[in-house]
């Protein structure tokens, strides 16, 4: 039977009409109902709005149409593709992914999802064209993963679009995708880096990086000092001179930390990479 034909037969028998009630209200016999759910045959095209009014649906619910998959359906293409690629058909595991997205084009977390998954395989192998073509597909994905309503997937979503551009030595391309992160989130400063590197500046890789390390010398410093004064607070001297031992020894080691600039966003929370779940 097909999806239709059993959606039509579902929702009739949920109105409480017989086959015939159905057609009189379409003005079609009885056995054009019967083709319709039996598979025999599909509704007109002009018989669809009237058909979903006349069951109480969506034209969209009456073809099975869904814009998007729900979790678990995600989980189980993923889980499908990744054995393709774990089995070393590549070709087959990337136009299974491509056939996805085409199905659904507007499902951003499919395209999220897939995204990482075809990246994470495009760095683990050792063929040429494979990763030259799994970047390619992931890099497509994530331009559109890019929307999501979710800043921590989006910001990830934008690390990883820099970095495939990088890796295709778009380096322009990689730097604007960078410039939708907030400057403080570290990752994002550390590519930076790294693609200005590739380019031959390194004196602005420098800059960035001593600025990276500075505000990562102030956040540890910041953070032994706050939980040595928690520890005295509950009693505990001798594990907060220890925790204060430490910070004492950072300052040793790269002189006192600039002070740490005010972050007001919460930027460095990050997704598990799909090749790893």
């Amino acid at each position: 039977m097909n999806t239709i034909g059993e959606t039509v037969q579902r929702l009739r028998r949920a109105k409480g009409l017989t086959q015939g009630q159905l057609a009189a209200q379409l003005g079609v016999s009885s056995a054009a109902v019967s083709k319709w759910e039996t598979g025999g045959a599909l509704p007109d095209v002009a018989l669809l709005c009237p058909l979903a009014r006349a069951l109480g649906c969506s034209a969209d619910e009456l073809l099975g149409f869904r814009p998007e998959l729900t979790g678990e359906e995600i989980d189980a293409l993923c889980n499908a593709a990744r054995e393709m690629f774990a089995g070393g058909d590549w070709r087959g595991a990337l136009e299974y992914c491509r056939r996805r997205l085409r199905e659904y084009p507007g499902d951003l977390t499919l395209r999220f999802r897939l995204g990482f998954l075809l990246a994470g395989f495009g760095d683990k192998t050792d063929d040429e064209a494979a990763r030259a073509q799994l970047r390619d597909a992931a890099a497509e994905a994530f331009e559109r993963a890019v929307e999501l309503p979710d800043e921590e997937q989006r910001r990830a979503a934008w690390r990883m679009l820099a970095k495939l551009y990088a890796d295709r030595e778009q380096y322009d391309r990689a730097l604007a995708a960078l410039g939708n992160l907030p400057s403080c989130n570290q990752e994002g400063l550390g590519l930076r880096a790294d693609i200005l590197r590739r380019m031959g500046d390194l004196a602005g890789a420098a800059r960035l990086e001593e600025s990276a390390l500075a505000a990562q010398l102030a956040a540890l410093d910041h953070t032994l000092t706050s939980f040595a004064a928690t520890r005295r607070a509950q009693g505990q001297a001798a594990e907060a001179e220890r925790l204060e031992g430490q910070a004492r020894k950072l300052k040793e080691l790269f002189g006192a930390p600039a002070p740490q600039a005010g972050c007001c966003c919460a930027c460095e929370g990050e997704p598990r990479d799909e090749t790893e779940i």
